[in-house]
């Protein structure tokens, strides 16, 4: 009777190795368990509205307060969503901006008298309003990377920090029910809390969050709804 012979150990694992080297030079996947690739999560994703879509329903299946949907979309028809408009979905850790500010008499005094002034000078290259791909909520003025950003009036700092999609911003409170957004910038240069006055340096134009070059997208709302910025500023 013909003995059988049975490899030692390690030249069966040798073995193993040399049938999944040459599995996967044809392309044939190797049963071995893979260690799964991870991702960093961003602070917000982007739903594309669809016929039907509602506040409550995008709340509900996104697990987000329908409140933090109306700010940071900045709507101002919670009952009316635009089919195949943009909205920014923000995560858990969306850090939501201060909703008031409150003034002492002088300085609410001295900014009533300001108009708003260009926060950057150069080129408008989006309009306000309705576009191909969106609803635009202010003006994109494209600039040199790293030129100052100034306050279009006086006012205080309720946000500067990372804001999804816009990359840093800063959203500066004016009395009566203003307030103005500065975003993409390449640095932010105030606090929250912080006072600044009209012309004051707040920030360097970049290009973070979704753009491709350098710009300031620059907002003007009115009791939290955005108006159009040429309204209320001067020729360049």
């Amino acid at each position: 009777m013909k003995s059988t012979h049975i490899p030692s150990f390690p030249i069966l694992c040798l073995l193993l190795l040399l049938g999944c080297s040459y599995q996967r030079s044809l392309n044939v996947p190797c049963s071995t368990t893979a260690t799964p690739e991870i991702t960093s999560s961003k602070p917000y994703r982007i739903h594309m509205v669809r016929r039907g879509d509602t506040l409550w329903h995008l709340s509900k299946l996104y697990g987000i307060p329908m409140h933090d949907l109306i700010m940071v979309n900045h709507i101002q028809n919670p009952s009316h969503l635009v089919v195949g408009s943009r909205l920014i979905i923000p995560s858990h850790r969306y850090v939501r901006p201060a909703s008031t500010a409150s003034f002492p008499t002088s300085q609410k005094t001295a900014a009533l008298k300001e108009g708003f002034i260009w926060p950057v000078r150069g080129k408008i290259i989006t309009f306000f309003g309705k576009t191909k791909s969106k609803i635009s909520k202010g003006i994109v003025i494209q600039a040199p990377l790293g030129d100052r950003i100034l306050a279009a009036k006086a006012g205080k700092v309720i946000f500067s920090g990372n804001y999804g999609p816009f990359g840093h911003t800063v959203i500066l409170q004016h009395p009566n029910g203003f307030s103005t957004v500065y975003a993409h910038n390449q640095k932010n240069l105030v606090k929250v809390g912080q006072w600044v006055t009209q012309g004051q340096i707040i920030a360097t134009v970049g290009e973070t969050g979704h753009v491709s070059r350098p710009c300031l997208e620059f907002e003007i709302r009115k009791k939290n709804q955005a108006v159009d910025p040429l309204i209320y500023l001067g020729s360049q």
